[in-house]
Formats: C-alpha cells, structure tokens, sequence
C-alpha cells in the first residue's frame, strides 16, 4: 500500500465515522421520551399514542444501530486491509 493509499483509506474512515456519529447524535435527539409523554397526555387515546410513539422510535433505533454496526464492520474490515 503506498502512502497516497494510507492517505486516502484513513481519509474515508473520518468520514465513515462523521457520518455515523451525525446519525446516531440525531436519533439520540430524537428520543426525546419526555417531550413524547407530555405531548400526549391529554389525548383520549394518549396510552396507544404512546405506544405507538415507543414502537416506532425503537423500530427507527433498530435499524440506526443495525447501519451504524453494519458501517463499523466495514471501518474495520477497512482498517485491516491496510496493513
């Protein structure tokens, strides 16, 4: 691997990495379990709005953490074909 490679490979992974802290950072922001609670507190079907609040941010969590594994595993598949 020659330098300019190095270079690059390791330029790509910040990017990797900036991208998937950005994405996790707005789903942690996205959780906003409070903010959910008093939303609905005074609905007549607050208990299935809820529930339904809860459902999709933990369907929506899945699937961030499944992508945010799935590009871990490439950083570091990329990361040991630089040696």
């Amino acid at each position: 691997m020659t330098k300019n490679d190095l270079i690059n490979a390791i330029y790509s992974l910040k990017i990797d990495l900036k991208y998937l802290k950005q994405e996790l950072e707005f789903r942690m922001d996205g959780n906003d379990v409070d903010n959910t609670l008093e939303k609905y507190k005074d609905d007549e079907y607050k208990y299935a709005a809820y529930s339904g609040a809860f459902q999709s941010m933990v369907s929506m969590d899945n699937k961030t953490f499944e992508r945010a594994i799935s590009s871990i595993e490439k950083i570091e598949k990329d990361l040991e074909n630089c040696k």
